[in-house]
Order: structure tokens, then C-alpha cells, then sequence
């Protein structure tokens, strides 16, 4: 992944630079602390041992309030907030059940995708729409997921690799999908044409349609930039079949970027582009 550099606040004797803090939960199995200290190493942060320290105390004394507390089972981040994110398949667990039962997926009649097809999902976040579309594309298929913010995509990647919903079809999923640190609009610039069937974005919602204890942290960490016309205009190079944004239902962003609005009975809509 690529390094992005980071500031926070006054330098102390104790600051550990750009790279994030990773420690473990109180009172670590030597599993957990060998785990962490892997996990620390693979992304160029720097281990510390929790022993009695709360999370803030150790914020405090190293200078970074971005901290990734692990044990044997979960990996949980912490940004500037005293509540953990943590990866969680969310509805794409709800979702992938009704397809198995038989039902049908508004995202997936929205963008047409098909058994076989090439996704690129420009703003992974947690995922969930990628696990659908990884499902609905299958083995013969491939997403690949950028997120631009580190900690997300170290998050995502960790999750998809390791979480157990005890749904074969949705665990293969979750495995299947490719996961990039990458700016996509940076990214879509260097594609060729027609690279693949479907490029997807879902920005974060300037109003949310639900919070969850679960979901809440994330808009603390994700990237809420608007997208721009140039990106969309390089989606549609990319894109052999269509390329879908994801919004509020009636947001002014569809006329904006020039989609198609797809009508929906929820609180969120579709809008595709395609030929």
C-alpha cells in the first residue's frame, strides 16, 4: 500500500511520527500480542504494549490519537474517538441471504450486472456493496475495491480475509474481492479503456439515511469529498458496460454528474450511465 503522511497536534518527546499506534486489549494471550506486533510490522507502525494504559492515556503520551487495539479475535480502530470501528459484512449479510432465497438486489437491477462481469467500486468504505457485487459476479468475476483513506483500506482488507459469517457463499465472496489504497480518481487516469464492465461510486451521504453504533465511526475517517466531473468522464472511459452512483433518492448529484436516476421506493437511488 501506498504511505500517506500524517500531523497531529505538538511533537513530544514520545511522538512516533507518521505511522499509526497498534497495541493490544487488556491482559493479551501471547496470541494476541504476537498478532499485533505482525500486524504492526506488516504496515510500518510502531507496536506498543498496552499493560495498564487506557487508550487515551496512550494517545496522550505518544502524541497520535489513531490507534488499532488487537486481540485474538477483532481488530478494532480508534480515530480521535472513544468508539471502535470495526469491519462488519452490515447488510451485504441481509442482502446475500435474500439472493440465496431467491429474491432480487436493487443495486444489482440497477447496474445489470451479470455472472462473469468485472467491477471496480471506486469507494469501497466497509464494503458492503462490493460482497454483493463479488457475489453476483462470481468466481468467473472479480471486484477490485479502492478506498482512498489507509486506515479503511488496511481495515477492509483485514476483515474481508478473516471474518466468518458462517455463510459459505458469503465468506468465498468477501475473499474474492481485491482490495487497493488508491485515490480513485488518481486511479481511473491510468486505466485503460474498457477495463472493466462496471465502475461504481457510493460517496458518503452529506445526510446520513441511518446510524448505527456499528456504521457511526466510519463517517469519522472516510473520505467526504463531492466527486467531480472529470472523475465520472474517466469512469465512462473505463467502463464497458455502465458505470453507477449510489445517493439519495431526488439528490441534486445525479442531474450534476449526468446520471439517469433510477427510481426507488427507499430512501436511496441509483443512477446509471450507460451504452
Amino acid at each position: 500500500m501506498d504511505k500517506i503522511e500524517y500531523t497531529f497536534g505538538a511533537r513530544n518527546e514520545n511522538n512516533l511520527g507518521d505511522g499509526m499506534i497498534v497495541t493490544t486489549s487488556y491482559n493479551p494471550t501471547e496470541g494476541a500480542v504476537a498478532r499485533s506486533r505482525r500486524f504492526a510490522e506488516e504496515n510500518g507502525w510502531t507496536w506498543v504494549p498496552r499493560e495498564r494504559h487506557s487508550l487515551r492515556q496512550l494517545a496522550l503520551k505518544y502524541g497520535d490519537e489513531r490507534i488499532w487495539s488487537v486481540s485474538d479475535k477483532d481488530l478494532n480502530y480508534y480515530d480521535h474517538s472513544d468508539t471502535p470501528l470495526f469491519f462488519h459484512p452490515s447488510m451485504a449479510l441481509v442482502r446475500i441471504k435474500r439472493l440465496l432465497q431467491g429474491e432480487t438486489d436493487s443495486l444489482l437491477l440497477a447496474s445489470g450486472v451479470r455472472q462473469g462481469d468485472t467491477v471496480l467500486d471506486c469507494t469501497a468504505g466497509l464494503a458492503s456493496d462490493s460482497i454483493v457485487f463479488s457475489y453476483a459476479v462470481g468466481s468467473e468475476g472479480g471486484v477490485t475495491a479502492l478506498e482512498s483513506e489507509q486506515a479503511l483500506a488496511v481495515l477492509l482488507q483485514e476483515g474481508l480475509q478473516t471474518y466468518r459469517s458462517g455463510i459459505p457463499q458469503l465468506d468465498e465472496a468477501m475473499r474474492r474481492i481485491h482490495v487497493m489504497h488508491q485515490d480513485h480518481a488518481a486511479y481511473l487516469k491510468e486505466l485503460p479503456d474498457n477495463s472493466f464492465d462496471l465502475v461504481y461510486f457510493d460517496p458518503m451521504f452529506r445526510m446520513p439515511v441511518q446510524e448505527s453504533s456499528h456504521l457511526s465511526p466510519l463517517r469519522e475517517v472516510a473520505n467526504t469529498a463531492p466527486l467531480q466531473n472529470s472523475t465520472i468522464l474517466e469512469a465512462t472511459r473505463v467502463a464497458r458496460k455502465a458505470v453507477v452512483l449510489k445517493e439519495l433518492r431526488g439528490s441534486r448529484e445525479f442531474e450534476r454528474l449526468g446520471f439517469n436516476e433510477k427510481r426507488s421506493s427507499s430512501k436511496i437511488s441509483y443512477g446509471v450511465i450507460s451504452w
